[in-house]
């Protein structure tokens, strides 16, 4: 999911905007699935790891639309999750959400996209080739453990995901 991109049928905001939903997908071991983006003229972000997530339908929720995509791009149903954040960006309005996995690759498919990974986070952070909005929504998740590790480790840092 990146900022941007070419014309879709998806719905638009009031402003022209496309509405879009992604997730950070967290597997319990603190590593995180990011989506390498098709390295082809024309689409957004060539080349690049990314999150999960895609387009809004007509009247669908934010949350229902990242369940959707991530399950259409990999096989994967997403079961536990939590907001995270809005981005009110200048082409989108990206609804982030923090998504438990725990799946092995080998157990996923990949249907769109030139490849998939786990990815530790402080290996994300020095990679050249991650999208802004990977890079702000893992900014974000870092705060919110930073914030559960203040508060009470012992809650959820994704609800009913056990961890």
């Amino acid at each position: 999911m990146t900022p941007g991109g070419p014309a879709e049928s998806d719905f638009r905001l009031p402003d022209g905007r496309r509405a879009l939903a992604g997730a950070v997908l967290l597997h319990p071991d603190g590593r995180v699935l990011l989506q390498l983006r098709d390295d082809k003229p024309g689409i957004e972000s060539p080349g690049l790891w990314s999150l999960f997530g895609g387009g809004l339908d007509e009247g669908e929720t934010p949350a229902d639309g990242m369940i959707r995509e991530v399950e259409e791009e990999i096989g994967f149903r997403v079961r536990h999750y939590r907001p995270l954040f809005v981005f009110d960006g200048w082409r989108g309005q990206y609804h982030i959400y923090l998504a438990a996995i725990a799946e092995p690759l080998e157990r996923l498919t990949l249907t769109e996209g030139a490849g998939f990974a786990y990815w530790d986070v402080a290996a994300v952070k020095v990679e050249p080739k991650v999208t802004e909005l990977a890079r702000l929504s893992l900014a974000a998740m870092q705060v919110l453990q930073d914030q559960r590790a203040t508060s009470g480790p012992e809650e959820e840092l994704v609800p009913g995901a056990g961890y």
